[in-house]
């Protein structure tokens, strides 16, 4: 499409908004072709009431006042006319029924029987005893712990739960505790060995090899600390180590959540135990002897 060209663009674009104006009015004063408007008959009475329908309702309203009356007319009779049964017209006497007397003994030997057979349950013997079921329980744990390989390493419920934080096991250490296995002797899991807080997981038990001598490990936590306990079945002593939030995050980071990892980097110093890891603390650990 090719330009329109124009002496003066000011006059031109005058006249163009002229125009656009005049198109403007022309469009808002334009009458519609179709007729929007409703009709006239709308308007009539007898369209915009159904004097039929009324008349229906009207009538249908009249019926039901009429049963209402006849109703409250009959019951008002009922009412006010003495009944047959009340006794008011009854001139003989004697029973109302001709089995009254049987039907009231056979109520009487319901209520007998039901009687007895309450006595009864109520001094029945129970068939469970829970003093046997204790014994019972006592000899199949001696029973399971004769046919155990390894020291029975099982979970004790605590009655009283502890805040989440793990306690410490012994003694005053800083960044990393640890305590000697000589002053108890009793395996993971029996009475005396409960686990410090009732909130720990257990993320590993499993025997391992430290520092030449075979104990069986156990690693808990509580989500922050780590809880090692090593089992020397041979010695009866328990080794005990408690590692703070840091350690444990700097572990699980460095060794990537593999608890058997940090399990086998366990070593011995005298009567303490040690995890050979960079940054944590403790002495360098001894070759194991005989190796």
């Amino acid at each position: 499409m090719k330009p329109n060209l124009v002496a003066n663009k000011a006059c031109a674009a005058r006249v163009r908004v002229r125009e656009q104006e005049m198109m403007k009015t022309r469009i808002r004063n334009m009458k519609p072709q179709i007729d929007c408007r409703p009709p006239e008959t709308m308007a009539l009475d007898h369209v915009r009431n159904n004097l039929k329908r009324e008349q229906l309702l009207e009538e249908r309203y009249h019926a039901i006042d009429r049963d209402n009356r006849i109703l409250l007319q009959k019951m008002s009779d009922i009412m006010k006319t003495p009944s047959v049964k009340s006794g008011a017209t009854r001139s003989h006497s004697g029973p109302v029924s001709l089995v009254r007397d049987a039907r009231k003994a056979e109520l009487s030997r319901i209520t007998q029987e039901n009687h007895a057979i309450l006595k009864r349950i109520q001094q029945a013997q129970p068939v469970y005893n829970h003093v046997e079921w204790d014994d019972s329980y006592r000899k199949s744990l001696v029973y399971m712990k004769n046919g155990c390989e390894y020291p029975l390493a099982l979970r004790k419920k605590t009655m009283q739960r502890s805040s989440s934080s793990l306690a410490p096991l012994g003694g005053k250490a800083k960044g990393m505790a640890a305590t000697t296995g000589s002053l108890k002797s009793f395996a993971p899991g029996e009475i005396g060995n409960e686990s410090p807080s009732a909130d720990l997981r257990y993320v590993l038990k499993e025997p391992q090899d430290i520092s030449g001598a075979y104990y069986l490990v156990e690693m808990a936590t509580d989500g922050r600390n780590l809880a090692v306990t090593a089992y020397d079945e041979k010695q009866k002593a328990t080794l005990e180590l408690l590692v703070n939030e840091a350690n444990h995050r700097k572990l699980y980071r460095d060794l990537k959540g593999d608890y058997r990892a940090i399990a086998a980097k366990l070593y011995l110093d005298g009567d303490r135990l040690y995890i050979n890891h960079e940054g944590m603390p403790g002495p360098d650990p001894k070759p194991a002897q005989g190796a």
